[in-house]
């Protein structure tokens, strides 16, 4: 029996959250190189360099090639989506839910902005707006980097880009 990329998918997430749970005593902050050892032990970059950035950017001028209206809004949706299962996951392990919390719900507003968007171009500009990194902040971890994730947000991270990048990138970017 072959399992499909997205079987394999939820087996991960599941292995991986059920492990986790396991330490759900104490949920440190890992900065630095710790975190950055993590994600890449996972496969997941540590930072939104310039390949997670071009990647965004095909995704937005992908939403905004649609069809048509209602094609764009589901494209636009969809990794969020992904994103919001990922912390659903992750959440399990997590005593302190509020950062989760906040981001599910900011997610969640996001994708009611895109079911109302009136073009293919509006779906498109508020996925840019979603991934667009506020302040300039640099969205790295480790040395240099202006970002620290608690064991949650990492793990919810890894399974964002478990399910397919795009909703690990988000992760990356509204947890930083």
């Amino acid at each position: 029996m072959m399992l499909s990329r997205s079987g394999l998918s939820t087996i991960l997430a599941v292995a991986l959250v059920a492990a986790a749970s396991a330490a759900r005593a104490a949920v440190p902050t890992w900065d630095g190189p710790d975190a950055r050892r993590v994600l890449e032990a996972a496969g997941a970059p540590g930072c939104v360099c310039e390949e997670e950035q071009l990647e965004l950017a095909r995704y937005r001028d992908l939403v905004a090639a649609s069809a048509s209206v209602e094609e764009a809004r589901e494209r636009a949706a969809k990794p969020s989506r992904l994103a919001r299962r990922a912390i659903a996951l992750a959440r399990w392990i997590s005593p302190e839910r509020s950062k989760l919390d906040e981001t599910r719900a900011k997610l969640a507003a996001y994708e009611a902005r895109v079911a109302n968007a009136p073009d293919a171009a509006a779906a498109a500009v508020e996925f840019d707006d979603l991934v667009r990194v506020a302040g300039g902040v640099d969205v790295k971890v480790g040395k240099g980097g202006g970002c620290s994730y608690d064991t949650t947000e990492i793990i919810a991270i890894i399974l964002g880009f478990l399910f397919f990048i795009i909703p690990g990138i988000i992760l990356l970017i509204v947890f930083c």
